[in-house]
């Protein structure tokens, strides 16, 4: 999500949403690769479905054997066999009889699979693991995470590395108290706000909603004085207008909704918030944007999905629904 706010912070009022109209989500598709990691997902995604009345479908994908592995001993069918058995395995151990489960095998990349396999089933939430990978690793291998918030129909809601569970045994209960929210007064960016409230409404959560007046390399340059003479304004504009918003909210849903400004890069300020408020989950929309422009432009969503200390559910710009 790019979050940017004009230099010079206008008189006229921000539009105000109308309270959403609510969701309903039936499907939750959760993918596994049987690892510690992808377990964290396929619990968090049974804890959400009994919570939303949703079915959950499980999903493993086997990716192609490359020429190295042709002397490998299992045969494609033997590998299907072993995740059919897994997947039912991890359905009664992770999901249990409160919520119907499907499972499903594909072969092919990951990201392709996951992506074709929650739109053939029109899909409303897609819930994956990320393995933690950084640095060299993730330059070299990429996220499959970060492919399918790229391509997905639906939101998708990362779980990360972190979150996983360090050994086998009875799994706590999700913790979903406060939900960090970045606004910047776009359109697209409210259109996280339905699902956010979606989620406050079942779990009993607090909404916070979060402004970043972003700066840029010349307000550095300015210095102390002079970047505070455009900064600190457009913080207390952004402030009166968040509050509003809040206001609208908390009157048209009962939803308790908090606000929070701040200055400085978006991504890094939206993880830095998510801990000092304490949040259980950002929510947050991105354009999805693919291929070269994808390269140029970046994507806020994804830098805060590699390091954001919470799960993160990204909505595509093409999931926008009428606020």
């Amino acid at each position: 999500m790019k979050m940017k706010t004009s230099k010079k912070p206008g008189k006229a009022q921000r539009k105000i949403p109308a309270p959403a109209a609510p969701l309903e989500v039936q499907k939750i598709l959760v993918t596994t690769d049987f690892s510690d990691d992808s377990r964290a997902g396929v619990h968090y995604a049974a804890a959400l479905a009994k919570k939303l009345n949703a079915d959950v479908a499980l999903l493993h994908v086997i990716e192609p054997r490359s020429w190295m592995d042709q002397f490998e001993a299992r045969k494609d069918s033997e590998l299907v066999t072993l995740a059919r058995a897994g997947l039912a395995k991890l359905a009664k151990r992770e999901v249990g009889g409160d919520v119907t489960v499907t499972s499903s095998v594909r072969t092919g990349k990951p990201f392709h699979e996951i992506t074709t396999a929650a739109r053939e089933a029109a899909t409303d939430f897609i819930v994956i693991s990320t393995h933690g990978h950084a640095g060299v690793a993730r330059v070299m291998l990429g996220s499959t995470a970060e492919r399918v918030v790229r391509h997905a129909p639906c939101p998708v809601l990362i779980v990360p590395a972190r979150e996983s569970p360090k050994r086998a045994g009875k799994e706590p209960p999700i913790k979903l108290k406060k939900i960090l929210v970045p606004i910047d007064f776009s359109t697209i960016s409210k259109d996280a706000l339905p699902y956010a409230l979606l989620l406050a409404g079942h779990f009993g959560a607090e909404l916070v909603l979060l402004h970043i007046v972003e700066k840029f390399p010349i307000d550095y340059l300015l210095g102390g004085e002079l970047a505070n003479q455009t900064t600190v304004p457009m913080l207390k504009q952004a402030e009166v207008d968040l509050e509003r918003m809040a206001g609208t909210l908390s009157k048209g849903t009962g939803v308790k909704t908090t606000v929070v400004v701040r200055d400085g890069k978006p991504f890094e300020e939206i993880c830095h918030a998510s801990k000092t408020v304490g949040a259980d989950m950002v929510v947050l929309t991105t354009h999805g944007y693919t291929g070269l422009k994808h390269v140029w432009l970046g994507s806020t969503a994804e830098r805060v999905v590699r390091h954001a200390p919470c799960p993160v559910l990204v909505v595509r710009e093409l999931e926008r629904r009428t606020l």
